[in-house]
């Protein structure tokens, strides 16, 4: 409303009314607009969100996994000769072993691990072992995953191949 000369009220006429409103409110387009980049926005954060927890889960389990290895590793590294190459109650009789790290039994479950206890190639057949121990996981995102670690173990000792002839 305006006050006109003589001091009464006039009304602006309804074209600037319609104008001035207009000016307050966003459009259809706009709304939609900024609707559509919302969605995209939470859409992409969702799926970096769950990206991120199936990276710590992989890494997770990938540490855990390398525990286990290295802990049986060592386990057969403390083996003599005679006991490492028993057929009957060494390491190589069983092709699986029970991973046992200071661990909660749920995750351990989750593994499968194996060992493998073979001769060394030519010229170390008969005095030197390849042994390879691998653990086998199912991961967040349904896929297999397996670490493995490989080592030579020599009769008299490694040192002993890389000092001496044979």
């Amino acid at each position: 409303m305006l006050a006109g000369m003589n001091g009464s009220l006039q009304f602006p006429p309804a074209r600037t009314r319609r104008a001035h409103r207009a000016e307050k409110a966003f459009t259809i387009l706009e709304v939609m607009t900024a609707a559509s980049i919302l969605v995209l926005t939470l859409t992409s954060s969702l799926i970096v969100l769950q990206r991120g927890f199936q990276a710590i889960d992989s890494a997770r389990y990938t540490t855990l996994a390398g525990q286990i290895l290295q802990s049986q590793m060592e386990k057969i590294r403390l083996l003599n000769w005679s006991q490492l190459t028993d057929p009957v109650n060494g390491p190589a009789a069983s092709p699986t072993f029970t991973p046992d790290v200071a661990t909660s039994s749920a995750q351990l479950s989750h593994f499968s691990c194996t060992q493998s206890i073979t001769d060394a190639p030519s010229p170390f057949t008969g005095t030197m072992k390849d042994i390879t121990l691998t653990a086998t996981w199912t991961g967040t995102d349904g896929r297999r995953k397996s670490l493995s670690y490989t080592t030579r173990y020599g009769q008299n000792g490694i040192s002993d191949f890389f000092y001496t002839t044979h």
